[in-house]
Parts: structure tokens; sequence; C-alpha cells
């Protein structure tokens, strides 16, 4: 197990490059001492002024500092300050330097996350395992299963480009089909949707014109009862009520005096009960009509006065039926002209 080495302090550090100074001070130093020693006396003058030159030269390729020419290599001395505040100003912009690369590699690697967007395979889910958009990614981002199905991918389609035209093209059909198929089935819903508010304006449209109807056949029907123009015998149904019946359904007592109910007469005298709007004028209107029509009708069913005018023309096993259904007609016509907000 190799030795731990911690990191230094800034003072450990400034000691450091001290002592790494002064070593390769002393061993400049050595090599000229050797290289003057081994030149022969006849040329110490001349070694001694080339030495002194290049000690110079190295000096300031080691330590980037500007060394002043003294006129005897023995009498120079290197300045440690000077030395170690050139190394702590290069460590500095090493330092700066490195800060600004980091910035820089930041930068770039932001811009591709914001510039593509990646899902490996192995996290796709949901049918996005097969999905290609592989021609759209940049390969950098790409993991090395991705990238080497891509470049497989794009070998394939370099050496196999008419079958590679052919599956584009059989694509694009694909997708021209069931945009076809789409807007067939928008069309279709919409045709329906349309079909079917018709179906209901016509079935609207339909109970509307039987009721007119009903209303009339009931107006007509009292003023034959009233004008004297009455069968010798009369059945219960033959008794004009004030109340829609359902055409499906045979008409009995058992029907009609469930069907007897205080908004079924409302809706039956007067049609625009419930479509006519709140303004002043109108609703005076509604009013004046709905208290008209209430008291024409409560004359018809009066008591009195129908036993006088209908019972004696009625057969004599409905006479029962038809006072009882009589009897709940006046009870909610009594109702309805207490009623004040109806």
């Amino acid at each position: 197990m190799g030795k731990l080495r911690m990191k230094r302090t800034p003072e450990e550090q400034r000691a450091h490059d001290l002592r790494k100074a002064r070593k390769a001070a002393r061993k400049i130093k050595r090599r000229r001492d050797d290289d003057i020693d081994a030149v022969p006396e006849s040329s110490a003058k001349r070694a001694r002024t080339d030495n002194d030159q290049a000690g110079t030269a190295e000096d300031e390729y080691l330590f980037d500092i500007e060394v002043p020419y003294e006129p005897s290599h023995r009498a120079h001395k290197p300045d440690f300050d000077h030395i170690f505040a050139q190394a702590e100003e290069d460590r500095f912009r090493e330092k700066m330097w490195g800060a600004f690369g980091d910035d820089e590699r930041l930068d770039s690697v932001e811009t591709q996350f914001n510039s593509y967007t990646h899902i490996p395979r192995r996290w796709r889910g949901g049918g996005m395992d097969k999905m290609d958009d592989e021609d759209n990614i940049d390969p950098q981002v790409m993991e090395d299963e991705d990238y080497a199905e891509w470049v497989r991918g794009n070998m394939w389609r370099r050496k196999h480009a008419a079958e590679f035209e052919e599956q584009e093209r059989k694509k694009a059909e694909h997708a021209a089909r069931r945009e076809r198929e789409q807007k067939i089935r928008e069309e279709t819903a919409r045709m329906a949707k349309v079909e079917e508010e018709d179906r209901k304006r016509r079935r609207h449209d339909k109970e509307r014109k039987r009721q007119t109807e009903a209303r009339s056949q009931y107006e007509t029907k009292w003023k034959d009862l009233l004008g004297g123009k009455v069968e010798e015998e009369l059945r219960f149904e033959d008794i004009p009520w004030p109340l829609f019946v359902d055409s499906s359904r045979a008409r009995s007592v058992h029907l009609l005096v469930e069907d007897i109910t205080l908004d079924a007469v409302q809706t039956f005298l007067i049609p625009g009960a419930r479509t006519a709007d709140n303004s002043s004028a109108n609703s005076d209107i509604l009013k004046r009509e709905r208290k008209e029509k209430l008291r024409e009708t409560m004359l018809r069913f009066h008591p009195d006065k129908f036993e006088g005018r209908i019972m004696r023309h009625v057969v004599e096993d409905d006479k029962m039926k038809v006072r009882e259904v009589a009897g709940l007609v006046t009870r909610v016509l009594n109702d309805l002209l207490a009623s004040k907000t109806r």
C-alpha cells in the first residue's frame, strides 16, 4: 500500500516551493562549476564569460526572471525572495487559468444538455424502446451501447440505400394512412354528432306538434261539450282532461291519477310558464294569461257545473272514475290559483 500523502497547507506549500527553488539554484551552480573545471586554463576567461551568459539564459528560462549581469560567476548569489515571489505568482496564474477552464467546460456541458435531449434505451418505457430518434441526437451525448447501435445503423443505411429508402417510403405511407384514418374518424364522429342533434331536433318538433294538437283537441272537445254537442253516453276517455297522456300507454284511471300533477297541469294549460323571460312586461302578461286560463279551467271542472253538464252523460260504469279524477283536477287548480310564484 502506497504512502498516504496529505494536502499541504499554504505555509507548507510556500516552504516546499522555496526548497525547490534553492535546490534548482544549487544544481545550476554545480553544473557551472563542472563546466569551468573541464575548460583549459588558456580559455578560462572565454569559458567563464560563456558560462555567465549561459547561466543567465538558463535562469531566465527556468524562473522567468531577469538576471542582472555580474562580472564574476562566483560572486553571483541567487535572490531567493524574488524566486519565491515569482513561483507564487506562477501558481496563482495557473489556478486562475484552471478556474477559467472549469467555467468554459461547465458552459459547454450546459449548452450540450440544453441542445440535446437523449433518453437511454434502458430507461425507456411505454413503447419508447422502439422509437427512431437517433438521427437527431448528438453522438457525443450517447452512451456506449446507443453509440454502437447508432454507428451500425448508419453503416447499414449506407450499404443498403435502396432498402432504407423503401423503408422510409413505407413509413411515410403508414403515417399518411394513419392521418387519413384519423381524419375519417373525426369526420365520422362529427357527422354522428350532427345526426344526433338533428334527431333530437326532430323529436322535439314532433313532441311540440303533438302537444299543440292535444291542446287544440282539448279546446274543441270542450266547445262541443259546452255547446250541447254531447253524445248520449260518454266514456272516461271521452272527457277532455287538462294534461298530456303518453300515446304509448292505455288511458286508464290508474295512469291518469298518477299523471295529474301540478306541473303536468300547468305545462298543459300554460305553455310559456317555463320558457318566458323574467322581464317585467312579459311577467305581467304571463301572470294575466295564467290567471285567466286557470279560472276558465276551474269553471269547467267545478263540481257543481261539471256534475250538471257532464256527469249526466257519462255511462254508469265510469261515473265513479270520472268524479275522482275531476276532483283531483279541481284540487290542483286551486293550488295553482293560490300559488303566486308558479
